[in-house]
């Protein structure tokens, strides 16, 4: 068995490698100015529990480097790419991950919320979600859940990345405003952006099964299993 760290670094370079052979155009940081327009804009609950938490310290280190990034038409974001590896030298804190369907400590958890809000933005603009992994487990009942069930996008450095390309005609930016109990995030176009429909619905036929719609249209389908915390 290679050890953990020698398989994450195995899995960088081999990354790195596709990414250049595709000749994927990622986006950089920019000081270009991007306009607000109030189109697209979402808030979630930060648990009472987590206001003063790790988890809300790995949130400002990631929305820094986050901020910084423009995304013009074609180019592709990557959070993990933005973001770097969640270790306790760049200020990342223990807050509690999935792995291997088992609640853990490790350093940057948490992120997973902020991900899943750039995806659920992201549904909500209509951009090409090029990469997105659910999580393996729900852990929530209907009283403790803070986003609907099938909006997550789970992140595991050198495994598992969350990328979007801006499939618009305008440069695009993702910002964040952390507040006590709740995080939003609003996305940023000079073009007026066209807000579409989005869905997240239980397959009839299979319980552990979300379906997600954009205008109606099937878009993804997420497997859970269930967790009793």
């Amino acid at each position: 068995m290679l050890p953990y760290q020698l398989k994450v670094s195995i899995n960088l370079v081999k990354n790195q490698i596709l990414d250049l052979f595709n000749h994927v155009p990622y986006a950089a940081k920019s000081e270009e100015k991007i306009t607000y327009h109030g189109d697209v804009e979402l808030t979630q609950e930060i648990k009472e529990s987590e206001t003063n938490s790790a988890k809300v310290q790995n949130f400002k280190i990631a929305i820094v480097q986050i901020e910084q990034i423009v995304i013009h038409p074609n180019e592709v974001f990557s959070f993990w790419r933005t973001v770097g590896r969640p270790s306790k030298k760049q200020g990342f804190k223990e807050s509690r991950s999935i792995v291997n369907g088992t609640l853990v400590p490790t350093y940057g958890g948490g992120l997973c919320q902020l991900s899943g809000l750039i995806y659920f933005a992201s549904l909500c603009a209509d951009l090409d979600i090029m990469e997105r992994h659910n999580h393996s487990t729900d852990i929530y009942t209907n009283e403790t859940r803070f986003t609907p069930l099938g909006s997550d996008a789970t992140v595991v450095f050198g495994f598992k990345d969350f990328k979007v390309r801006n499939n618009l005609t305008k440069p695009i930016r993702f910002t964040f405003v952390l507040e006590k109990d709740k995080l939003t995030i609003r996305l940023h176009s000079n073009a007026t952006l066209r807000k579409v429909d989005v869905k997240f619905v239980k397959n009839e036929n299979d319980a552990n099964e979300i379906l997600t719609y954009v205008d109606e249209k099937l878009k993804t389908k997420s497997r859970y299993k269930i967790m009793n915390v």
